[in-house]
C-alpha cells in the first residue's frame, strides 16, 4: 500500500513540476489562446481550407465551440469561409492575409516551450510521451 501511494505522490509531484516549468504559459498576445489554437489548426490544414468539423475532431471539442470561435475570427478578419464547389452545404475555413501574417509573426515563439521538450526528448521518446498522455487523458475527468 505504501509503495503504491509513493508512486502516486511521485506522479503528482512530477505533474506539478511540469506546471512550474511554465510549459503551459504563453506570452501575451492580442488574441486568446483558444483563438490562436484555432488559427494554427486552420494553418496546419490543407491550403484550400479545412472543414470546421475536422478542426473540432482534431482539437477534441464540440463543433458549436469551434463555430462560435470561428465566427468571431471571421468578423475580426483573421479567417474567411469558402463554400464547397461540389456541395454547397459544406464550408471550408481559410486564413485571410491578416490571419497568415498573425500566425507567421508568432509561429516561432508560441510553441517554443513545447518544441524545446520535443527536441530534448527526441522522436522516439516524444512518441512514447504522446502515447502515455493519450492513455491518461482517455480516463476522462477524474473525481
Amino acid at each position: 500500500m505504501k509503495k503504491e501511494l509513493m508512486k502516486a505522490q511521485t506522479l503528482e509531484r512530477l505533474l506539478l513540476d511540469l506546471r512550474k516549468m511554465g510549459v503551459y504559459k504563453h506570452k501575451k498576445h492580442e488574441l486568446s489562446n483558444a483563438d490562436i489554437t484555432l488559427l494554427f489548426s486552420v494553418w496546419f490544414g490543407p491550403e484550400d481550407g479545412i472543414k470546421p468539423s475536422e478542426i473540432a475532431q482534431r482539437l477534441e471539442v464540440t463543433l458549436p465551440a469551434i463555430t462560435h470561435k470561428m465566427n468571431s475570427l471571421v468578423d475580426e478578419g483573421y479567417l474567411t469561409r469558402r463554400e464547397s464547389e461540389k456541395d454547397q452545404r459544406v464550408n471550408y475555413v481559410l486564413l485571410t492575409e491578416k490571419g497568415r501574417n498573425y500566425i507567421n509573426a508568432i509561429s516561432d515563439s508560441y510553441y517554443s516551450c513545447m518544441q524545446t521538450i520535443i527536441d530534448h526528448l527526441g522522436e522516439r521518446d516524444t512518441a512514447v510521451l504522446f502515447r502515455i498522455l493519450r492513455k491518461i487523458t482517455s480516463l476522462g475527468k477524474l473525481k
